[in-house]
C-alpha cells in the first residue's frame, strides 16, 4: 500500500486547487469565478456537486450537478460559483 498526501497546486480566497494525477480537483467558494479566460488547450470539466453560471463564448446558462462540460480551445469561458461548488479538471491536453 501507499499512501501519499494530495499536492496543492494553488489555495487562495476562493478555494483551492489539487493536483490529482491526470486530474485537478477544484472546491471554490459562494460567488467566485473559477475561469474568464481563453487558452489554447481544449478543456473538460466535471461539475461534480452544486450550481454554477456557465459562459462559452456568447452564451450563458446555469448548471446543476453532475455535468460534463466540454470547451473547444481558443474560446472564452467564465465560470461563476452559484453555490458552493466542487468540480474535476482534466488535464489539459494541447492540439
Amino acid at each position: 500500500m501507499k499512501i501519499e498526501t494530495i499536492k496543492v497546486i494553488k489555495s487562495d480566497e476562493r478555494g483551492i486547487i489539487y493536483d490529482c494525477d491526470t486530474m485537478n480537483y477544484i472546491v471554490r467558494k459562494k460567488w467566485t469565478i473559477s475561469a474568464d479566460h481563453i487558452h489554447s488547450e481544449c478543456e473538460t470539466d466535471y461539475l461534480i456537486a452544486w450550481e454554477i453560471e456557465l459562459t462559452v463564448g456568447n452564451k450563458t446558462q446555469v448548471l446543476q450537478a453532475p455535468q460534463k462540460i466540454e470547451i473547444e480551445w481558443n474560446i472564452y469561458h467564465k465560470l461563476y460559483a452559484l453555490t458552493d461548488i466542487e468540480l474535476l479538471e482534466r488535464k489539459k491536453i494541447k492540439i
